[in-house]
């Protein structure tokens, strides 16, 4: 029996379609690894790097008020006439002082630190020097002197400028600072009290002067007049220079610590007796201050940044 012209015997399709399938798989299969090598060509993501800690470090620009206390230490040194006596005296003195300052920083090139600063304070540099002397007078009698010299300084005061270098410390900021300028000081007493005690030759014996060859058998009594010099209240100017410390506590609270040397050089002080009339000395000081403090300083402390 003769098949139909044109039409395939069953299952020849089949065997068509199962070659071409095999075929498909084959050339996926091939894509699958060109794939993954261009994939390979690709550079590798960058390394994640954080960024640097800011660093916010305390500025020092700006104005501050305070309060200061502390000691005063004087070494004075006075040489002169006084009732026909001739001296040359140190006295040393000490105190403690109490002020208060004031002043403007700036800070540049990122650690430097320039300022001027005008401080005053109150003290009681009260020296007191016990001063006696004898000499002969003439036909062998004699002068005798006993008193007290006392030299008081009650104000001290200064107008420097001053350089430091700031330094951080984590949240800690500090300053260290040298500073010089102009000193002031005020002398509010300045005295000399006592009393002489002159004694002259009643009697000689032969009954002629010491010059001749006499002797004094007998003296006069004692006769005593009190001495009172006194000087002004005066003003004297000098020069200073010192060092310190300073270091924030509490956002605009600081604190810090001082020295400071005071030279008022030579200058001249004239004691008046009502009776004795005037003499004029030589008074030199120099005074050295130790000082705590407490500072608020106005403004923004941490404006600046640093990475």
């Amino acid at each position: 029996m003769l098949g139909r012209v044109g039409t395939p015997a069953w299952g020849a399709g089949a065997m068509t379609r199962i070659p071409f399938a095999i075929a498909i798989a084959a050339a996926a299969l091939s894509i699958v690894p060109a794939g993954a090598a261009d994939l390979g060509r690709f550079p590798p993501a960058a390394r994640f790097y954080p960024p640097p800690p800011v660093l916010r470090v305390y500025n020092w620009t700006g104005c501050y008020l305070g309060a200061q206390l502390g000691g005063a230490f004087a070494d004075n040194q006075i040489n002169g006439q006084l009732a026909g006596f001739v001296f040359n005296q140190n006295d040393s003195s000490a105190s403690v002082l109490a002020g208060g300052q004031a002043g403007c920083d700036l800070q540049f090139a990122r650690n430097w630190v320039i300022g001027a600063q005008i401080d005053g304070a109150w003290t009681n540099l009260t020296a007191s020097r016990g001063l006696t002397g004898s000499q002969g007078l003439a036909q062998q009698g004699t002068l005798n002197l006993s008193g007290n010299l006392t030299l008081k300084t009650n104000v001290i005061a200064t107008a420097t400028g001053r350089i430091g270098y700031a330094v951080n410390y984590d949240s800690i900021a500090g300053l260290f600072y040298l500073k010089g300028g102009a000193a002031f000081v005020n002398s509010d007493t300045s005295n000399f009290n006592g009393q002489t005690i002159t004694t002259t030759c009643a009697v000689f014996t032969p009954a002629t002067p010491p010059a001749t060859g006499g002797t004094c058998t007998t003296f006069n009594s004692p006769v005593n007049q009190a001495v009172n010099f006194g000087a002004p209240s005066a003003n004297q100017w000098g020069w200073t220079i010192g060092l310190g410390t300073e270091w924030v506590v509490d956002g605009n609270w600081s604190i810090f610590g001082e020295w400071d040397y005071l030279n008022f050089g030579t200058h001249h002080v004239t004691f008046t007796d009502p009776n004795l009339g005037s003499n004029q000395t030589s008074f030199k000081q120099h005074i050295n201050e130790l000082k705590l403090g407490i500072n608020y300083r106005f403004g923004n402390p941490l404006p600046q940044q640093y990475p």
